[in-house]
């Protein structure tokens, strides 16, 4: 399947196409349109409008058509109004920035109904579109973000906030997409499960969801502190040198909380 994009390019203007040049791409985040039926040159003209300063801000990357078109709003160099809110999760901060608009770059999909379901067109081009953008600027299908996962209260893309799997089964076929399809690499089986995020790190599968919140705990003490990326590697072995690590950073925090009593 070849992607069919178009540039149809948002005029300058401070609500909806800032100017403002991205900074390293971090992150890719994933959205629904909210207007079922709608077409993406539909969606692409109302992020025009709003230069009007009537509508408030917001626009996005890309638009994913029900037909599997693809119509792109801004540059990638251009930084998108997508994910800007008052507050963000405590993952998005970590692994992000304290304003993701400035490293993500956003895709919205076309939908057929009030559930955010897409065509099996709209589907498949956005897992091609993600992939390509994701091998584009080094990053995986870990680095997949939705909407909410950045700001913690808006059902975007709703499909996908609701069924958890689907967003798990999307994740996987884009990481199968990004090992060119033939086979199924250990990341692609790796993103079927993992769709559960802790604070701190991303790589937390389902089976293990209950370590998140010590392990969390353990990194706001300092004990804890992964690869530096974001990752914990819950399932992977613990070297002597590592345990000793770990041990020497627990006594240090406990002999630092009775020296404050």
């Amino acid at each position: 399947m070849e992607l069919r994009v178009q540039s149809n390019f948002l005029t300058p203007n401070p609500y909806s196409r800032p100017g403002t040049r991205l900074k390293r791409v971090k992150g890719v985040v994933i959205h629904w349109v909210a207007n079922p039926g709608s077409t993406a040159l539909n969606n692409r003209n109302f992020f025009e409008r709003r230069k009007d300063g009537k509508s408030g801000y917001g626009s996005a990357h890309y638009i994913v058509c029900l037909d599997g078109s693809i119509v792109q709003c801004l540059p990638e160099t251009e930084m998108a109004y997508h994910v800007g809110s008052t507050t963000y999760t405590s993952a998005a901060l970590t692994r992000l920035s304290r304003y993701p608009n400035d490293c993500t770059i956003g895709i919205e999909c076309c939908h057929t109904d009030w559930d955010g379901r897409m065509t099996a067109e709209t589907w498949r081009a956005t897992v091609k579109l993600a992939a390509q953008l994701l091998k584009r600027y080094g990053l995986t299908a870990n680095d997949l973000w939705l909407h909410k996962e950045v700001v913690g209260w808006k059902d975007c893309h709703r499909w996908f906030v609701n069924n958890p799997t689907e967003w798990a089964r999307f994740k996987r076929e884009v990481a199968e997409e990004m090992a060119g399809g033939s086979v199924k690499p250990p990341e692609a089986k790796r993103a079927e499960v993992v769709y559960l995020m802790s604070k701190y790190f991303k790589d937390i599968p389902k089976e293990l969801e209950w370590c998140k919140d010590h392990a969390d705990s353990l990194y706001e003490k300092g004990v804890l502190k992964g690869d530096g990326q974001g990752h914990l590697k819950p399932a992977d072995p613990l070297t002597r040198a590592e345990a000793a690590v770990l041990i020497d950073r627990a006594i240090d925090y406990v002999m630092k909380e009775l020296t404050r009593k």
